[in-house]
């Protein structure tokens, strides 16, 4: 059994989690930089080893990152790895307005989202369909960065202005008031293994983990894991976080993250959200693990120390 992780950054502590997952199972998990892959349209693939390819491989790349680097992951896929996160899942999953329209078309609660391509026409549409504050997002925002709240008219006509000048595509969505708090539910497969509520500190609006938001277990009810749930296999997905937005009335799906880092709800939840990971690559592999111990097979592919 041999499973491919790709990544921009290799050394990051998920991916690491993942590599100690495997080895614990007797699996050979490699872990290598994607961007140093070079892929043919026959099938060739530099600087792997030659030899017989990953039974799966998940791709493991950031919202900024080239959409070319998924030409990597079809190429595996194609030579027959299976995948929890198919390319064009992950092309949805990582831009926030595909993600919200194929949300909203499934029937599935989401904040009011407008989408335009000229900044005065947009914010004319915000002042009529929305109340200040609203939410500014970088259609491939990261991590809270490209997430701006605008709390007045002419605040979102500034930032709409100098994002359309500086060539970005952007969403507006309604501002869901959470009292500054978010619940990420961590799903693999068809079950939410390990989630978190998260809380803002220190005058900070966005509540994640990469803004420094404090994090605590929770226990979703079955009505928010059924919905994680059905908005994973709703974008295609087999492996991503889903965040949760809670008013006093709704409950809505404020993003969908195809490569959710997971050291932080790991040791907020003491769950080993790692090993599920690599039990559902496994799984779709098609092959059992090796009983630990019996040292696993060899790699299939070089190991890379990745640039960030």
């Amino acid at each position: 059994m041999r499973i491919l992780l790709l990544s921009a950054r290799p050394e990051t502590a998920s991916n690491r989690r993942l590599a100690a997952a495997a080895a614990a199972r007797g699996v050979a998990l490699d872990v290598v930089d994607a961007t140093t892959i070079v892929v043919s349209s026959e099938g060739g693939r530099w600087p792997l080893e030659p030899g017989p390819g990953p039974d799966a491989v998940l791709a493991r790349v950031g919202n900024w990152r080239p959409d070319s680097l998924l030409a990597v992951l079809e190429a595996f896929t194609g030579a027959g790895a299976a995948t929890p996160n198919p390319a064009p899942a992950v092309r949805v999953g990582r831009d926030h307005w595909r993600t919200v329209a194929a949300l909203a078309a499934a029937g599935l609660p989401v904040p009011t989202t407008l989408a335009g391509a000229d900044p005065e026409a947009l914010a004319a549409a915000v002042r009529t369909r929305l109340r200040f504050p609203v939410v500014v997002k970088q259609r491939r925002s990261r991590m809270g960065v490209g997430v701006i709240l605008c709390r007045s008219a002419d605040h979102l006509e500034a930032v709409l202005d100098s994002l359309w000048r500086l060539g970005d595509e952007i969403i507006v969505q309604e501002h869901v008031e959470t009292a500054g708090r978010s619940d990420r539910l961590l799903v693999v497969g068809d079950r939410v293994v390990a989630a978190a509520r998260f809380s803002a500190v220190g005058g900070e609006w966005r509540s994640n983990a990469a803004r420094g938001g404090r994090g605590e277990p929770i226990e979703p009810d079955r009505a928010a894991a059924a919905l994680a749930v059905a908005a994973t296999r709703t974008i295609g997905l087999g492996v991503c976080g889903v965040d949760l937005l809670r008013d006093d009335e709704r409950t809505l799906v404020g993003e969908v993250n195809p490569t959710p880092g997971f050291s932080f709800l790991e040791a907020t939840t003491g769950i080993d959200v790692a090993a599920a990971i690599v039990d559902h690559l496994v799984e779709l592999g098609g092959a059992r693990p090796t009983r630990p111990g019996s040292g696993p097979p060899r790699p299939a592919g070089r190991r890379a120390h990745g640039r960030s």
